[in-house]
């Protein structure tokens, strides 16, 4: 079916009672959701903030309709998605999709029963999907980095795939932080504050983290959304750790692996933090490229401040233990500590070396 015909379908469909509704905030924005299936809105309210002032404003509105005469179940099959200029179509599975407009701020379902009464399918995908698809309209900026809290002040671990953000997150949130993300945060910006958001989703974890937390002897692997094999579970729930939806960030560090056995904190510039981050911004069909700088200015909002690299060769616990130090030796203060740590030498006495700077600001 071609988009032009699913927005006729889901129009005329939509015509139908859509008796529950309720709004939600949304990593600083707000949501409309309705439909004629209560189960959605339940999913909702259990992975969004409720708001219950009607007379907000809604940023995004969604009409889900359940129509009875799909019928399909679980297990449901990897999502596929078609865009066509400023339309997004999404297809769950052989009966249930969605069209999104980016540029109306606008969503559109046609859900089977099965789906819809699927809470953690809703939780963990649909609505996370919804909105990683829709951030640019909302002017929310979605990164791929990890979000730790202490005393509400977030430390954004940034790097790419591979660099073991999730586990070290996790053993952070083991040291008294609270967990907020561990690979997508999302950030938002209203007026001078900038907000770091996650939502209340499982903690994906890679077979090898068994080594580090013996707790998953309890867990089993399954393929992710993306395919990976992954321990996916509930991180307040197994571990007993805290979690944080939403924080003011202060520390800014990029994390690296090397094969030396120890950790050295690296300054780098602004410029060079933007960078990183600017690049993993999804491309915009151009009839909206307009929407690429509200973001790029949450961008340069987040890396207006000391920004670091890790380079480390440690097991997560140790790296967690001087990323904990890292943050107790700044207080309260902007500046940040001009040592690097060897780690390698650390049973004779610790020792330290002077960090090049390299801000060429």
């Amino acid at each position: 079916m071609g988009i032009p015909d699913f927005a006729t379908m889901i129009e005329r469909n939509g015509g139908a009672s859509l008796s529950f509704e309720a709004r939600f905030q949304v990593a600083g924005s707000v949501w409309q959701i309705a439909s004629n299936a209560p189960e959605i809105l339940t999913a909702a309210r259990e992975t969004f903030q409720p708001v219950g002032d009607t007379n907000v404003p809604a940023a995004l509105t969604i009409r889900f309709f359940v129509d009875p005469e799909i019928h399909e179940s679980a297990p449901w099959p990897e999502p596929h998605f078609r865009g066509l200029d400023h339309l997004v179509y999404a297809a769950y599975s052989s009966g249930s999709s969605m069209l999104i407009d980016l540029r109306r701020r606008r969503v559109l379902g046609l859900i089977s029963p099965a789906m819809a009464s699927d809470s953690t399918y809703w939780k963990r995908a649909l609505l996370p999907i919804l909105l990683g698809v829709t951030c640019a309209s909302l002017e929310i900026s979605p990164l791929h980095c990890a979000c730790l809290v202490r005393n509400g002040r977030g430390l954004i671990l940034g790097g790419a795939s591979g660099a073991g953000k999730s586990t070290l997150a996790l053993q952070l949130a083991l040291k008294k932080f609270a967990y907020l993300s561990d690979d997508w945060t999302y950030f938002s910006k209203s007026g001078p504050k900038l907000l770091a958001w996650g939502l209340p989703i499982p903690v994906k974890l890679l077979p090898d983290a068994i080594n580090y937390f013996p707790e998953l002897n309890n867990a089993k692997l399954a393929p992710s959304l993306n395919g990976e094999l992954a321990y996916e579970v509930d991180p307040v729930t197994m571990f007993g750790v805290d979690r944080s939806l939403c924080c003011e960030p202060q520390w800014l560090i990029f994390i690296e692996r090397t094969a030396e056995a120890r950790a050295v904190f690296r300054r780098i510039s602004s410029k060079e933090a933007f960078s990183r981050f600017a690049s993993e911004l999804e491309t915009l069909p151009r009839c909206i490229s307009e929407l690429r700088a509200p973001q790029l200015e949450t961008v340069n909002a987040l890396v207006d401040r000391e920004c670091w690299v890790l380079e480390h060769g440690l097991t997560p616990t140790l790296v967690a233990e001087e990323l904990s130090r890292f943050c107790e030796d700044q207080g309260d203060a902007t500046s940040s500590p001009t040592q690097s740590l060897d780690l390698a030498s650390q049973q004779a006495g610790r020792s330290s070396e002077v960090p090049e700077n390299i801000d060429a600001e």
